[in-house]
This record gives structure tokens, C-alpha cells and sequence, in this order.
């Protein structure tokens, strides 16, 4: 639990700072990330590679904050969920992302990821 709990703590805090750098040392470097998200899957290879896809996601983000997040083991694999609040155009939103992590060393070697897309929060 302690390998989850680190890397999961890692990895949402490097979104949350919007830090792509921060996020690539999470991947290791020869990482693969398979995304599904409203507009498609994306595939990409690589640390830098795989944080750029996350980071790109965030990046028009005027205010990110963490709503939540957790991190467990299943079996050989790591699942991390996080959902964050923020702004991109004026627009305030919710997004929740579920990734299930094959993990070596303390790094992401696999990650399969499953995006809620960025919701309109109702009631603001």
C-alpha cells in the first residue's frame, strides 16, 4: 500500500501544480499510457510523452483544486482516482480520472486511463 500511496500522492500533486516536469518523473522512461476520454483514446510512449497528454489536458486551467483522491493496490496493479474542480475560459468544471497502473521502481510502467471529460458544475 505504501508504493500506491506514494505514487498516488506524486502524481495528483504534480497535476494539481499543473508541473509537467513533476509529472514525467512519475512514468518511467519507457512508459506506455492508453487513454479513453469523450473525444477518443489516445495512446502515447514514453515519460515525457505520457505527461504532456496529462499536463495538455489541464494546461488552459485558470484554477485547479482537488476535490479528492485515493490510491489503492489491486493485486500486481495500482488504481488512483482523482477528481478536481477548476476554470478553463470562464467556464468552472469537474473532472474525475481513474487510472490503473502497472508500477516498477516507484514509477508508472503501464497506465490504462479512463476520463469523465471536463463536466460543467451545476448549481454555481
Amino acid at each position: 500500500m505504501a508504493v500506491a500511496n506514494a505514487l498516488g500522492t506524486r502524481l495528483v500533486r504534480a497535476i494539481a501544480e499543473q508541473n509537467e516536469a513533476a509529472l514525467a518523473e512519475c512514468f518511467a522512461s519507457d512508459a506506455e499510457l492508453r487513454a479513453l476520454t469523450p473525444y477518443g483514446p489516445r495512446e502515447r510512449a514514453g515519460a515525457v510523452e505520457a505527461a504532456s497528454l496529462i499536463s495538455g489536458w489541464f494546461g488552459d486551467s485558470t484554477t485547479l483544486r482537488l476535490l479528492d483522491s485515493r490510491s489503492e493496490e489491486v493485486s500486481d496493479r495500482v488504481h488512483l482516482s482523482y477528481k478536481f474542480e477548476g476554470v478553463e475560459g470562464g467556464e468552472p468544471f469537474l473532472v474525475e480520472q481513474q487510472l490503473y497502473c502497472t508500477v516498477a521502481d516507484g514509477k508508472v510502467k503501464r497506465a490504462d486511463l479512463l476520463c469523465s471529460g471536463f463536466r460543467p458544475r451545476i448549481g454555481d
